[in-house]
């Protein structure tokens, strides 16, 4: 070979070398992406090549800097499964202050009560061979970079569940959707996030304060906005009653797609010099200046509201959909517009949600009039429902996320217009550690598990409770339009 190719060089040099022994010169010296395939494609100078790999791992998904809820939120620590608290909510009655000249004041007592909210558990199991910590990678340690990366897993669902952990539940006869306790089912391991929390706290007396009573009606803390864009008005008027119910919020959190809609409504306001060079366009809008204060807006990819349905199982312990019929009724809550809608339903249980069921035919509605599901034929374990419904007029395949239903057995589930498709909720939220406050039983950590083969098991794992003490405090937007 050295010999042909010494021949090869000694003929370039005296013009004696054919094209055929040029063509395969060239060849035996091409580089070619060959890297590009499996080794054994690998051919001429490929062969001898360094594959070139960056150290660097590229992530196409979130990280630290996209969590808005978890890095704000107060931490306390937790000392039970079931963390208990007091509220005072009056100082006395209103029975008149005034004594006469040598008279004693009348006896008054404060009130209290007595609540709390159980911890819940949040863990992610990774596994990594003992081989592959052995061989070299890109990334270092291996095991350290499935922790981290598990962490991350786990703060995608902690986020997501400090706005909506048992949120959405609607009751089984009016399709009224008030977070109650009742609509929730009662072996539920998910923590109560700030809806569910919101919702309780806006039409429970024991959580407003009792010495203004008489004075102005109570106004709730909730604004259904039915799918139209936020606008300043809505923002001053729901700081307004945070504020009388003695709130200082201090934070907007809202999915990026509504605070542009918000945004947009400012850009008319803009206005460019002519003439001038470099000009900067639209308009930076990131708070609100309130009667409660400055309000700063917080966008949070974590509210883009859940909307289609997935077409198979999160995995192979989620439940079977169960069978499903739909006719129109009218119940006196909240009705859906005229028009033919598709439905699908899904089962959910503590692994999570199955693969759904398409309602066969479709079911016609008239103005304000509701649906009635009737479900049958559940499988064992099956927690909950989750409901998709279609626009009126929609194709199948259409279908967003509308809310969901406790288990309550083979039966009708009434459909309401209490969530609108698509469309999610914004929070106004007094961010101070006497408002709400996350207690911890145990922080992140990495339990190492027993090692039983030839692979290192371990699990990330939280254990806590959102508390919010003064629900009144708050505000939020339902079915925020963008």
């Amino acid at each position: 070979m050295s010999n042909h190719l010494n021949q090869i060089l000694d003929g370039i040099e005296q013009g004696l070398v054919s094209q055929a022994e040029l063509e395969s010169l060239q060849k035996a010296i091409t580089a070619g992406y060959g890297g590009a395939g499996k080794p054994t494609d690998l051919t001429y100078g490929g062969v001898i090549q360094s594959e070139s790999l960056e150290s660097t791992l590229k992530s196409v998904t979130f990280d630290m800097k996209n969590l808005k809820f978890w890095p704000a939120v107060s931490i306390d620590k937790a000392y039970n499964l079931f963390e208990q608290y007091n509220r005072l909510i009056g100082y006395g009655s209103d029975a008149s202050p005034y004594i006469g000249e040598g008279g004693a004041p009348q006896e008054e007592d404060s009130t209290y009560i007595r609540d709390g909210k159980k911890i819940v558990f949040f863990g992610t199991r990774r596994k990594v061979s003992h081989q592959m910590t052995l061989v070299r990678t890109t990334v270092g340690d291996v095991v350290a970079q499935q922790a981290k990366e598990g962490t991350m897993h786990l703060l995608k669902h902690v986020e997501r569940e400090l706005y909506w952990g048992q949120a959405h539940f609607q009751a089984q006869a009016t399709g009224a959707m008030t977070g109650a306790l009742n609509d929730v089912p009662s072996s539920s391991i998910a923590l109560s996030g700030l809806l569910q929390q919101l919702l309780i706290g806006d039409d429970d007396s024991q959580q407003r304060s009792g010495d203004f009573e008489g004075f102005g009606d109570w106004k709730t803390i909730g604004q259904d906005l039915e799918g139209a864009v936020v606008t300043q008005d809505d923002i001053e008027e729901l700081a307004v009653i945070t504020l009388e119910n003695f709130g200082s919020p201090s934070q907007l959190h809202m999915e990026p797609a509504a605070i542009s809609a918000f945004v947009r409504q400012f850009y008319p306001q803009f206005r460019s010099a002519p003439g001038l060079a470099n000009q900067t366009v639209g308009y930076d809008v990131n708070k609100v200046t309130t009667t409660a204060g400055a309000i700063d807006f917080k966008p949070n990819l974590f509210l883009r509201p859940k909307d289609g349905c997935r077409a198979a199982a999160v995995n192979s312990n989620a439940p079977a959909a169960p069978a499903v019929a739909a006719s129109a009724s009218s119940v006196s809550t909240s009705g859906l517009a005229a028009g033919t809608y598709q439905i699908k339903v899904t089962a959910v249980n503590d692994y999570g949600e199955g693969a759904p069921v398409q309602e066969a035919s479709g079911v016609v509605l008239t103005a304000d009039q509701t649906i009635t599901l009737a479900l049958s034929s559940i499988a064992a374990g099956t927690k909950a429902f989750n409901v998709y419904l279609s626009a009126p007029g929609g194709a199948v395949g259409t279908e967003r996320f509308v809310g969901r239903f406790k288990n309550a057995g083979a039966g009708n589930y009434v459909l309401s217009n209490a969530k609108a498709g698509g469309l999610g909720e914004a929070f106004l939220l007094d961010m101070s550690a006497e408002c709400l406050r996350f207690k911890q039983l145990a922080p992140l950590s990495k339990i190492n598990f027993a090692i039983v083969s030839t692979a290192l098991e371990f699990a990330v794992v939280l254990y806590g409770a959102l508390f919010v003490y003064t629900p009144r405090f708050n505000g939020f937007f339902r079915n925020v339009g963008k």
